[in-house]
């Protein structure tokens, strides 16, 4: 059990010390409150919050139901690491490697996972609500029913990832490169896709109404069934593989011969 914070003085008060301050450069153990942090460690429900683990190495590590609120983990090594209902409200991620890392029901509201790896990784049912996901690679990542409510996943990978029921109200998937991406069912309305490379993108039932598809790839692209009110389609390209809903009429594609 981790030891109890000390009491806070008037000096703390005035000029306060980071709680956790300790730099790394991918150091292959530490300690942060009574928690040793290496490889394959123990942190299951441990308190990490605020805590300054930049570099650290917590490959294979155990921290489901841990608590990482405010802590900065840039850089990490946190590949294959098991974060099942860990709480991670305004964690710091950025060009950390997560792929293969299990985030089943994590709480990521508003972390910052900018660069971050997460190739193959598990986020099924996890909050990501204003998560910076910008130049993440979540290609081939399982997202089933994640909630990705005004995102930034702007110039993401999520080619090859299963996003089925995903909710994705207001986010911004401008230039995302989504070749294949499955969106079956999902609600994307007011998304703004502007650009995106959705070729091969499974939306069929996915309701995209005032979603913004302007300049997207939806060559080979499934939308039967999508619902599209009001959604924007200026200088997509699309062709005789592009899947409609009965009785949509797109409009005429544009820049098909530039398609590679």
């Amino acid at each position: 059990m981790a030891d109890r914070p000390a009491r806070r003085t008037g000096t703390d008060t005035c000029c306060p010390s980071p709680p956790a301050l300790v730099s790394m450069a991918m150091q292959e153990s530490m300690e942060v409150r009574g928690h040793q942090i290496a490889a394959d460690a123990d942190l299951a429900g441990a308190d990490l919050t605020d805590a300054d683990l930049r570099a650290a190495d917590l490959t294979g590590a155990w921290l489901g139901g841990a608590v990482l609120s405010g802590s900065d983990l840039s850089d990490a090594r946190l590949v294959g690491a098991d974060l099942r209902h860990a709480i991670c409200r305004g964690t710091v991620f950025a060009d950390a490697d997560m792929h293969h890392a299990n985030l089943w029901s994590a709480d990521l509201t508003d972390a910052r996972l900018g660069g971050a790896v997460l190739s193959r990784s598990w986020l099924g049912s996890a909050r990501l609500t204003g998560t910076d996901l910008r130049s993440a690679d979540l290609g081939g990542a399982w997202m089933t029913a994640t909630d990705l409510t005004g995102a930034a996943l702007g110039a993401a990978t999520l080619a090859g990832t299963s996003m089925t029921r995903t909710c994705m109200r207001e986010a911004d998937l401008t230039g995302v490169f989504a070749g294949g991406v499955d969106l079956r069912s999902a609600m994307l309305n007011g998304a703004t896709m502007r650009a995106a490379n959705l070729s091969g993108a499974i939306l069929r039932d996915a309701s995209l109404i005032g979603a913004d598809l302007s300049l997207s790839d939806l060559v080979g692209a499934d939308l039967s069934g999508a619902q599209l009110d009001q959604v924007v389609l200026d200088g997509i390209r699309h062709d005789d593989t592009t899947r409609w809903p009965d009785g949509f009429s797109p409009p005429s594609s544009g820049g098909l011969d530039d398609h590679d």
